[in-house]
């Protein structure tokens, strides 16, 4: 017998069983009653699914642009990350077609130390997301609640590297680095993965060819990058170089001599004498 069959039969016995009632009225309205509070309880235990496989836990953070969230698979029972824009934000042209310009890029690039972007998602609502590893800390929450050891600074810095390295190999400019973009999988600092590339450009680009007015962290950013210059990758070095900067005030001891030489090198006002790359980077980290 089908579904719809049983229903059927059911509904028979079950009008059957009113028509016999002394009072049908009271009979029909307590059975609204009860159907009333079991679809509350169905909805509660059948909620919307992003792309019938996610379900929303939480709204991490939010700004005016860009909404993190975190979901579960329904079925592996595992975490992951969406980003998205704001619901207040869902008709704005600009913000979604920027999110899809990041998921174009994220989701050509491949290299463990940055951060995967899965799957561009659409949600219920209709709003586009990012799926991606589930990874609540970062450097910045990191800094705000211990010191760090040499060896995570080294070791974090050299990840770093090899994750700009790779993506300046495909042309691209990071222009976001900062400690709120590296994000730290368990909360160990060896494991960073540089994210977030809601502001990446091609070599040579401009970001108001994408709309983008202003770009980058005044505190992190290089010069030249702020006065509105063509994008280069010595521009992510200044930023490594601020990253160090930013890292080391938060040594538990003295920086030795290799890496506050690196810092001054990679922060040097003139991009000239900026390391040429990030491999040539990675080698004076290690004093080479």
């Amino acid at each position: 017998m089908s579904s719809n069959d049983e229903v059927a039969r059911r509904f028979a016995d079950l009008w059957a069983a009113i028509r016999r009632s002394e009072t049908p009225d009271d009979v029909i309205d307590r059975i609204r009653d009860a159907l009333d509070r079991k679809a509350t309880a169905l909805a509660h235990q059948n909620p919307d699914y992003i792309e019938n496989s996610f379900i929303v836990e939480a709204v991490t953070h939010e700004t005016e642009t860009t909404q993190i969230l975190q979901v579960t698979h329904r079925d592996l029972g595992t975490s992951s990350a969406i980003k998205t824009v704001p619901e207040k934000a869902r008709d704005d042209a600009f913000l979604v077609q920027n999110l899809r310009r990041e998921a174009e890029i994220g989701l050509s690039l491949r290299h463990p130390c940055l951060q995967e972007i899965s799957a561009l998602l659409r949600l219920t609502d209709g709003r586009p997301g990012l799926l991606q590893p589930w990874t609540p800390f970062t450097l910045a929450t990191l800094l705000s609640s211990r010191k760090l050891t040499p060896h995570e600074i080294n070791a974090s810095l050299h990840r770093l590297l090899s994750g700009v390295s790779a993506l300046h190999a495909e042309s691209f400019v990071h222009g976001d680095i900062t400690p709120a973009n590296l994000l730290v999988p368990d909360g160990e600092l060896d494991k960073a993965r540089l994210g977030d590339f809601g502001i990446t450009l091609k070599t040579g680009e401009f970001h108001h060819m994408h709309g983008i007015s202003h770009a980058g962290s005044p505190e992190f950013s290089a010069p030249e990058q702020l006065a509105g210059e063509a994008a280069h990758p010595k521009h992510d070095i200044y930023s490594i170089g601020r990253l160090a900067e930013r890292m080391i005030s938060a040594l538990d001891g003295e920086a030795d001599e290799k890496l506050a030489r690196f810092m001054q090198l990679c922060t040097a006002s003139d991009a000239s004498k900026r390391p040429r790359s990030a491999t040539d980077a990675a080698l004076l980290l290690s004093g080479e």
